[in-house]
């Protein structure tokens, strides 16, 4: 089962970096910066745009700062979570998911010096696939961690099937 579990979290990790970077090579592609496309109005737009800050454009500017920052919390989440990505598949996901696209993220402030950004949808910043699963990630990860707090606090109250006393 661990062998499973591991190729099972580098696999997610891996294929949300490959994803988002593929997605960006390809609107790179296409697109100059700053250009807008209506794909499905008005709901979403691709608006290819660099962003020096982080996810969703703030701190602009800041890459280097950012990207250590990016780094730090990635190990922090792995240190966090260690042995959990093992036996639950939502942490695995989950986990496989922030790293997945702070690898991502990493790749372009790395090679580029900014992050390639190209969704947009209304009344929200410009993000890519890797600030996405970043943060889909990050709610699994959450949702793990609630679940699993009362999970624990049922059973410390001698109430495991979520029941009530009688």
């Amino acid at each position: 089962m661990r062998r499973r579990a591991l190729i099972e979290f580098v696999a997610v990790i891996v294929l949300v970096a490959v994803l988002d970077q593929a997605s960006k090579a390809a609107v790179v592609r296409v697109m100059a910066f700053g250009e807008s496309i209506s794909v499905w109005p008005p709901v979403l737009r691709l608006t290819l745009w660099k962003n020096t800050g982080i996810a969703f454009g703030l701190l602009s500017g800041a890459s280097g700062a950012v990207g250590a920052l990016a780094a730090l919390t990635a190990l922090f989440l792995l240190f966090y979570n260690r042995g959990r990505w093992q036996t639950s598949r939502l942490v695995r996901i989950g986990l496989g998911m922030v790293l997945g696209g702070a690898i991502g993220n990493l790749v372009d402030r790395a090679r580029l010096g900014y992050v390639v950004d190209f969704l947009e949808l209304p009344y929200w910043p410009v993000f890519n696939i890797a600030d996405a699963c970043i943060v889909v990630g990050g709610a699994l990860l959450a949702w793990s961690a609630l679940r699993r707090g009362s999970g624990s606090e049922l059973a410390a109250h001698g109430r495991a099937d979520g029941g009530s006393r009688s």
